[in-house]
């Protein structure tokens, strides 16, 4: 009994997992932006994650992304290429924890036992009620 009991909850461990990373999918579709740069500059830089798993840079012209996924332990993957102003092309891969995702915020954090936070984005929705640019910002 005490396997089966042992046993059920692990499954359902999985399953919750499993579930978890659908929702996390479905909430992380959308523009991020950096805050710090909208603050310091007006201008609007980060990511876009589109379903199907599709990704590209937001006003960073040596990033040209293709994809993103979230692995099985929390990780966002996102892949494509860089442009060296030198005009080589590298592959670019980052992988990066997932600390918070709420409707307003994506928070990626270090792979330290103390996690702490790496990245900060920003959704372009909420962005300008939230951040109070120094310069005029730059619009599009």
């Amino acid at each position: 009994m005490k396997k089966l009991l042992i046993t059920a909850m692990a499954l359902s461990c999985f399953a919750f997992s499993s579930y978890g990373q659908d929702k996390v999918e479905k909430k992380i579709i959308g523009k991020w932006c950096n805050p710090y740069t909208y603050k310091s500059t007006g201008e609007l830089k980060g990511f876009e994650f589109k379903k199907g798993g599709k990704c590209s840079a937001i006003n960073i012209p040596s990033l040209d992304l293709k994809t993103w996924k979230i692995d099985k332990d929390g990780y966002l993957i996102i892949e494509g290429f860089s442009k060296e102003d030198n005009g080589k092309v590298e592959v670019y891969k980052t992988r990066e924890r997932i600390g918070l995702l709420s409707p307003d915020s994506l928070q990626l954090v270090t792979q330290e036992v103390n996690p702490r936070l790496a990245f900060l984005y920003l959704n372009t929705k909420s962005i300008k009620k939230l951040v109070t640019p120094e310069v005029a910002p730059k619009e599009k």
